[in-house]
């Protein structure tokens, strides 16, 4: 049995700050914050962690891990208030051609001391295989605070593009699926390393990762070497007892310059039937994933409009009902990756994908976030993030490619997908 013992009630702001702060200094953590604001997941060390071999069965390998966390929990612990984060690659069958380390086939952590803040109370669950000190969890955590010190700083970085000729390569793509009988959408990567010149904080990345999108998801990671960054906007699938939600987010523009100019661009990404196309054949797919295992589908049968800090999508949130105690890692196999980051006909795709990229994508595109030992999850899609491996870091941006896409065009719009970590690094060097 592992030994927990638990915290309950309301913390200040200035205490939360401390609390994320004194977590961000150590080797270990992991932090999820959902793009409405509404939950928070801190986590401080590792209890328990897996890395899957790479010639395993990724997802049963971790499903197993996570079943034996769960019958090692004492009774009175309600399950709700103890979760596991981390993430899957995103394709597990094809080869990691990237600087990921031993992140390749995913990570997954039970934290030592792991916090769920909601609007309602935040609760604060220490974990360990051995017995407690006779410290409290509240000196336990002051302690953490009290020595949690940072003289990090960053003082430049510069940054390579890996695909130089990504365009012309998006170009042959297009002509391929417009001769092809059943190709119907690729989506092409493409990747920028770097060097950091001197150390990344990690709290003052994530604070300027909240500050520069502010409508987004949030999620890091860090274990010792390695730390991922992700501000994507893109959910996966949430399930919160029999409730289930999904959204496609696919066809993109680049912001205005003023409200009149944002609107204008809005309507015509709206109107653009390329973008339009691309975001239907995410939808159809995605309804049709999910009415495999759910009930009661509900959509709008027209996009929404999403706004973040350097691009707006098309956006259609669905929702279902789903049988009591899904099991969430059946749930990442059905819904992972959707034609918005893999292509359609899938297969196909994923083997064009593997064979154009310059890089493997291992976590890039994959499926993020936490899973309570309750069963209820939210898995993000890793975008818009970055790859840090001691003073290198790694980043992708891709693209849907249909028959009539052009290469400059989706060029500009991948170097816009960038920007929520070229700017995230240009604020850090700029302090």
């Amino acid at each position: 049995m592992l030994n927990v013992r638990q915290m309950h009630g309301k913390y200040s702001d200035t205490k939360m700050q401390q609390l994320i702060y004194a977590a961000l200094q150590q080797e270990i953590f992991s932090y999820f914050e959902s793009s409405d604001k509404t939950t928070k997941w801190l986590g401080i060390g590792s209890t328990l962690r897996i890395s899957p071999d790479q010639n395993s069965n990724y997802l049963q390998k971790v499903s197993q891990w996570f079943d034996d966390i769960k019958r090692q929990i004492p009774d009175k612990i309600d399950l709700d208030t103890i979760a596991v984060l981390g993430g899957f690659p995103f394709d597990e069958k094809f080869e990691a051609k990237s600087l990921f380390k031993d992140w390749q086939t995913g990570i997954f952590v039970l934290p030592r001391i792991i916090m769920k803040v909601t609007p309602e109370q935040t609760v604060i669950t220490e974990i360990k295989l051995h017995k407690f000190s006779e410290d409290s969890l509240e000196s336990v955590l002051d302690t953490i605070i009290e020595l949690a010190t940072s003289d990090k700083k960053m003082t430049g970085f510069d940054l390579v593009d890996l695909d130089p000729k990504w365009d012309r390569q998006v170009d042959k793509l297009a002509t391929e699926i417009k001769q092809s009988n059943s190709l119907k959408k690729v989506v092409l990567g493409r990747y920028k390393k770097g060097t950091i010149i001197g150390e990344l904080d990690w709290y003052k990345t994530l604070k300027a990762l909240r500050a520069l999108n502010q409508t987004t998801y949030h999620f890091m990671m860090r274990v010792k070497d390695q730390c991922f960054v992700s501000a994507t906007p893109e959910r996966l699938f949430k399930i919160d007892g029999t409730q289930f939600w999904t959204a496609a987010v696919a066809g993109t523009i680049g912001r205005g310059n003023s409200e009149t100019e944002d609107n204008r661009k809005a309507l015509e990404l709206f109107k653009d039937d390329k973008n339009r196309q691309e975001h239907q054949i995410v939808v159809d797919e995605i309804a049709t994933r999910v009415s495999r295992f759910a009930e009661n589908l509900q959509y709008q049968r027209q996009p929404m409009i999403l706004k973040n800090q350097t691009v707006q999508h098309l956006y259609t949130p669905i929702s279902a009902q789903v049988e009591p105690k899904t099991d969430v890692f059946k749930l990442i196999s059905v819904m992972h990756p959707t034609p918005a980051l893999g292509g359609l006909p899938l297969t196909s795709a994923l083997h064009l994908i593997d064979r154009l990229e310059s890089q493997g994508r291992a976590l890039f595109g994959g499926p993020v976030g936490y899973i309570t030992l309750a069963n209820n999850s939210e898995m993000i899609v890793a975008i818009r993030s970055m790859y840090v491996y001691k003073t290198n870091f790694l980043m992708f941006a891709g693209a849907g490619i249909m028959p009539d896409s052009v290469g400059t065009t989706e060029f500009k719009e991948t170097e816009l997908k960038f920007q929520p970590m070229t700017k995230l690094l240009q604020y850090l060097e700029d302090k």
